[in-house]
Order: structure tokens, then C-alpha cells, then sequence
């Protein structure tokens, strides 16, 4: 994986640029595996670079999910992010094996350049909130109604297929018995009822203007470098609502009770945010049922979620779960 012949011909080609070393600073793996390392080369002017590399590197055949995941990240690297105003990470390579499927993404290693990445388990501002939606904001504005970059060919409805079930009743069931679902009510741990939530939040989905939206934007997902948000992990990339996105990161990111408190304050600030970008924004009350629905989204994440520490599933899950109760979304769809 980091050989230097191969490390020399992904980031340098054919120019002059000769690799040295290659040093390796920390291994991470969650489902994908990032590698944070170090090169050294004979260029007098950066000789010695700070990078990481993010895939799937474990022994064994690589699963058709995180084949198809790690596809869709490379491709974000590669197809859209140069074009785009959304702060990310740069990436030097992106690239996918067309033998095996798998991408793979070689980008500039943030923690080395001062960046820091966030979490559930800190707390996370209104007014982090808001820079964060603005992000988001860019990021569906400029594919707004499909134009632009969501046209790209290889998207597709992630939504549509997790509503398909790609959990088994039982053992999403299982899932909420567990700590998780803890504090929330019976009615909202019942997975029958958000199998058909979801089932039928896509289809009133097609009815909101479609965009390119992350699909993952809770807390782990965003870091902050220089004062300012900046997104990761776009491997939910997705051609959907762009509620889906607003909704989940609110949800997600901010305590139960600051959500309560500035949810509407804050899905007007996104508002706001598209009709500075030029796009015709929703009105207020399709907006705000358009929020309150796809609220269920991120609780069935979380619900399936299983790699990731317990506290944080914890965490996420009773934040999401009590949004759901909150706003009567289940009510709103109809389950």
C-alpha cells in the first residue's frame, strides 16, 4: 500500500520529484482504514510532506459495500471536489482498481496542518452549527435541481436502498434493545416503525428538490482548520434531499436540548444561506416538514451503526431518536 514505487508513481508520475522515505505516523481503522505518514523527497522546496491515505486495506476479499463506499468517496475526490466551494481535505490521488472496485484516496494529512476533528462527545455551538449548514448549503446549491455536479452519472439514491432493508427487522430490533435506544420511548424503538419510516420518507423525498448532499454529516464527519468547518468522509455521497442532510447534521451534532432551542433559528439560517447562493429557496412550511421527516434518516444510521465506539452510537442514537419524538416525524410520514 505504501510502497515507494507505487507511493512515487501515485503522487509524482512522470515528473522529476524522487521519493525518499516513507515513514508511517498512526493507523486508524474504524470500517475503512486511514494511514496518516510522512514522505521525504528531493524537492528543495517541500522536502518532507505530511499525507494520509484512506481505504479498505484489511485481508480478505473486499465486501460489496465497502467496495462500493470507498468507489464513491474516490469518485467525490476525483470528480467534484476540485470544482467545488466546499472546504475538504486536497487531495493528491484518487483513484479506483478496476479489478477489485476499490478507491482509494492519498490527501493531505489536516491534523498536520493544524486541523482538528470533532465529535459527539464535546460539545458542538449554534454558531458552529450555522458555519457547518453553510457548508452544506454550498455544497447543495451548486447541484441544485440536479444542475452541475449533480448530474454526475455514477450517484445514486442511498436512501431508496437503506429503506429496501439492508438490515434484517430482527436484528435492527436487536440493536435498539441494546444501550442505544435506552432513553428513548417504546414507540420510537420499534423497528418495524422505522423500517416503514423510512420506507416512506423515500418516497416524499422525490418531491424535495434533489442535490448532491453528503448523507453522513454528523459531528466525526466535520473538523475545524483556522476557525472554519470543513467536511469529511463522503462516502454516503448522494443525489437526494437536501433536508436529508440539514436534518441529520442538526439532529446529530448538537445536544437535545440546544437543538430544541435553535433548530428553527437554524434551519432559517440555511434558508438563508441557499437564496444568498442564488437558488429559489423552499418556503418556510414546506421547509420546516421537510426537516422534521427526514429526521428519521440519521436515526436509522445510527440504529444500524455497529463499527464505530459505544458512547458515541449512544450518543448519536438518543440525540437522533429524541428528534424523531420531538417533532412527531413518524406521525408526519404517516407510520
Amino acid at each position: 500500500m505504501l510502497s515507494p514505487e507505487w507511493l512515487s508513481t501515485a503522487l509524482f508520475g512522470n515528473t522529476a520529484t524522487r521519493l525518499l522515505a516513507v515513514r508511517v505516523i498512526e493507523t486508524i481503522t474504524v470500517a475503512a482504514t486511514k494511514v496518516r505518514f510522512e514522505i521525504d523527497t528531493d524537492d528543495a522546496e517541500h522536502p518532507t510532506r505530511s499525507l494520509c491515505v484512506k481505504g479498505f486495506f484489511a485481508d480478505g476479499e473486499l465486501s460489496p459495500i465497502n467496495s462500493r463506499v470507498s468507489r464513491t468517496e474516490a469518485r467525490f475526490y476525483r470528480d467534484i471536489a476540485p470544482t467545488s466551494k466546499v472546504r475538504v481535505p486536497t487531495s493528491l490521488y484518487s483513484g479506483v482498481n478496476d479489478t477489485t472496485g476499490h478507491g482509494l484516496v492519498i490527501m493531505h494529512d489536516v491534523i498536520a496542518s493544524g486541523g482538528r476533528f470533532l465529535t459527539a462527545l464535546e460539545p458542538y455551538s449554534t454558531d458552529q452549527a450555522a458555519a457547518s449548514l453553510q457548508q452544506l448549503a454550498t455544497l447543495h446549491a451548486e447541484s441544485w435541481n440536479g444542475s452541475g455536479a449533480g448530474a454526475t452519472p455514477w450517484l445514486t439514491n442511498r436512501l431508496a436502498e437503506f429503506a429496501a432493508g439492508p438490515m434484517a427487522l430482527d436484528e435492527l430490533q436487536g440493536h435498539l434493545d441494546q444501550k442505544r435506544g435506552d432513553a428513548l420511548e417504546p414507540g420510537i424503538r420499534s423497528a418495524e416503525r422505522l423500517l416503514r419510516g423510512m420506507r416512506a420518507l423515500s418516497s416524499a423525498a422525490t418531491a424535495q428538490p434533489q442535490s448532491l448532499i453528503h448523507g453522513d454529516a454528523h459531528a466525526g464527519n466535520i473538523f475545524e482548520i483556522d476557525g472554519r468547518p470543513a467536511i469529511i468522509d463522503w462516502q454516503l455521497l448522494q443525489l437526494n434531499s437536501w433536508a436529508l442532510d440539514v436534518a441529520y447534521h442538526l439532529g446529530a451534532v448538537l445536544s437535545v436540548d440546544d437543538r430544541r432551542s435553535s433548530e428553527r433559528e437554524l434551519l432559517q439560517s440555511y434558508l438563508d444561506a441557499l437564496s444568498a447562493l442564488g437558488i429559489d429557496a423552499p418556503g418556510w412550511d414546506a421547509a420546516w416538514n421537510a426537516y422534521r421527516s427526514h429526521v428519521v434518516y440519521g436515526y436509522y444510521l445510527w440504529g444500524i451503526t455497529r463499527y464505530v465506539a459505544p458512547p458515541i452510537i449512544v450518543e448519536f442514537t438518543t440525540r437522533l431518536g429524541t428528534a424523531v419524538s420531538d417533532l412527531e416525524s413518524f406521525e408526519l410520514l404517516g407510520v
